[in-house]
């Protein structure tokens, strides 16, 4: 069995649409795959459908963008996405990116760079907002926007009230979903991977992310290390934006099949 468990799709700041995303699994060879767009679950349906046609199971899935100290990505899985409460809850978290999103905007159209986005719009992020800078000739390339402008020491970027990744963790958990810590090097090479990991454990966490594109050997086995430490599973994704090459696939542990009770 092949999976990716970290797709995008233009329900957030994916280039294909869920139904694209789907077929272009189909044609790697993926069997199992999770839609897991920046706080959003507006593809699944498609998604989900999709699969069912054309013979690629789609796993409910999100990827929450909170916020402590830095910017940490919480992916969950298999979570009741239908729950009226969850609709409610997101809501909410959707309001503080909608929040952030305007002041990054005004802070750009302050510096002479006004983009096309406004606060109201679902799904918008800051690859977005680069994209739409690169093909306005404000930078050379995506890169250039984050470092310059978008980034954590860009002169646009904005600290705005954010969900916490403990928070993100337990509305996970409330749903009954799987909740794991997203692409996790950056929180080693600060020395913060343990740390982080064991508060969230205490508030659910149930996996971190090992099989991640230009992850090593060397930092594989200090995630699985960790992962050892605090009972976690192992999830891996290509972190699929569609307009880059990636040929990325995970062949799944028996343990975490079980957890996202795939039938094995």
């Amino acid at each position: 069995m092949k999976i990716d468990l970290h797709l995008h799709t233009t329900a957030s700041d994916g280039s294909m649409t869920p139904t694209q995303v789907v077929d272009w699994a189909k044609r790697t060879g993926l069997d199992l795959i999770a839609i897991t767009d920046h706080d959003s679950v507006s593809g699944i349906d498609e998604a989900i459908a999709r699969g069912k046609e054309v013979g690629v199971r789609v796993l409910v899935g999100i990827e929450i963008s909170s916020f402590s100290n830095c910017e940490i990505h919480i992916l969950g899985y298999n979570f009741n996405y239908k729950n009226p409460a969850f609709v409610e809850d997101l809501a909410k978290i959707q309001g503080m990116r909608k929040v952030r999103n305007g002041a990054i905007l005004r802070r750009l159209k302050e510096l002479g760079l006004p983009l096309s986005f406004t606060e109201e719009m679902d799904g918008v992020g800051r690859l977005n907002m680069a994209k739409e800078m690169v093909e306005r000739g404000y930078v050379k390339d995506i890169n250039e926007a984050f470092e310059k402008y978008l980034g954590p020491k860009g002169i646009a970027y904005q600290e705005i009230k954010r969900t916490t990744p403990m928070d993100a963790v337990k509305l996970i958990k409330k749903y009954g979903g799987i909740a794991s810590l997203a692409h996790p090097k950056k929180y080693l090479l600060d020395k913060k991977l343990d740390l982080l990991v064991g508060g969230l454990k205490a508030h659910g966490l149930d996996g971190i992310e090992v099989e991640y594109p230009r992850y090593n050997d060397h930092d594989k086995a200090e995630f699985t290390k960790i992962a050892r430490k605090y009972n976690l599973v192992t999830t891996g994704g290509s972190d699929f934006h569609g307009d880059e090459d990636k040929d990325f696939q995970v062949t799944p542990d028996k343990n975490l099949l079980r957890v996202l009770k795939i039938r094995y």
